[in-house]
């Protein structure tokens, strides 16, 4: 499994502040393609507006919606004025393009100007813990001690620990520590993702069985499809998502490859799924999209076997990204590379 984007800690902003984003996956060509009046209607708004746009785009069919737009007129907001919110949200469009050292770099200087700025010390958290630097990306988590709930702070340290082969005392920690009290949906996707990554599925799902997927993040999307298809229950998880927006052409790559993955799965006649599916990877592969190289790699592998390509774009993604997720689908690609030979 792949959360695109983004990891988990990120939904924890969503918790804190009004001002939060959530992290969404972006494809930078994309921004070839989007239309002149759109940078037009940009400009136009205030941070409040813009900061909307940004939050808006946790949700299906928006998680590519103006990136490159809002990438550019940040860019030029904060360098004309750069107060925190500005740079945090400018850290975190560059984070979506995976420009992690520049998010860095923004993020940083916002915690110079602001050093409890907690949004900021998550997104870090989050950039961090996704290059695999997880002692810096505990301090960022440690660092919100006395400016959030002992919850939250226990949910980004122990998410981040479970990254280090802690997965089982973390996820144990996290359930004692929650016992009994009122959870965040941050905290619950939190849970719900570890308890996937022990096998326990039907626990994963009973941590978001109450979410309603038509307004949840792409990232809890995707882990509840995971999970349904880890369970073979391949028909609810076409019903269900082929139903979240009524132009499915806009599906996010992650959303679509589940979908693609069910349809395989069911022996089905129509491969509508699947063919869709396979014009976005070539669409991608024309691009050297790299942002979008764990649904690549994991294309190869369960929708149409290529043993070559999905280490390819494994490794590729593991450039990228170092967190359990993927480790396990470079360790798959490899398996099958070797299965090959």
């Amino acid at each position: 499994m792949q959360l695109p984007y983004t990891k988990l800690i990120l939904l924890l902003m969503g918790m804190l502040f009004s001002s939060n984003v959530f992290a969404s996956a972006f494809t930078p060509a994309d921004n070839d393609i989007i239309a002149p009046s759109n940078s037009n209607i940009v400009a136009q708004l205030s941070v409040a507006e813009i900061n909307e746009l940004v939050i808006n785009s946790q949700y299906a069919g928006q998680t590519e919606r103006l990136q490159g737009v809002l990438k550019t007129h940040l860019a030029t907001l904060y360098n004309q004025n750069p107060t925190p919110l500005i740079g945090y949200l400018y850290a975190r469009v560059l984070q979506k393009e995976h420009q992690f050292d520049a998010a860095i770099k923004i993020a940083t200087e916002v915690l110079v100007a602001e050093p409890n700025h907690s949004n900021s010390h998550l997104l870090l958290a989050n950039i961090y813990m996704t290059k695999g630097e997880f002692t810096a990306a505990k301090g960022h988590c440690t660092a919100l001690i006395g400016q959030v709930s002992l919850i939250t702070v226990s949910t980004c340290v122990l998410d981040v620990q479970s990254q280090q082969e802690q997965l089982i005392q973390s996820y144990n920690a996290l359930k004692k520590i929650t016992h009994n009290k009122n959870i965040s949906l941050a905290t619950a996707h939190v849970l719900s993702e570890m308890s996937y990554r022990l096998n326990n599925y039907q626990t994963a799902l009973s941590y978001i069985s109450h979410v309603d997927l038509q307004s949840a993040p792409v990232s809890l999307i995707v882990l509840w499809a995971d999970t349904q298809l880890a369970l073979n229950n391949t028909q609810q998880v076409l019903n269900t998502l082929a139903g979240l927006l009524t132009d499915n052409s806009n599906l996010e790559d992650a959303i679509l490859l589940r979908l693609a993955i069910a349809e395989k799965n069911t022996n089905a006649v129509s491969t509508k799924w699947q063919t869709m599916m396979k014009s976005r990877v070539a669409l991608r592969e024309l691009r050297q999209d790299t942002f979008h190289a764990s649904d690549l790699a994991h294309y190869y592998i369960a929708v149409a076997p290529n043993s070559d390509k999905a280490l390819y774009w494994a490794n590729i993604n593991w450039q990228q990204a170092k967190m359990s997720t993927d480790k396990q689908l470079l360790i798959q690609a490899k398996a099958m590379q070797r299965a090959t030979l």
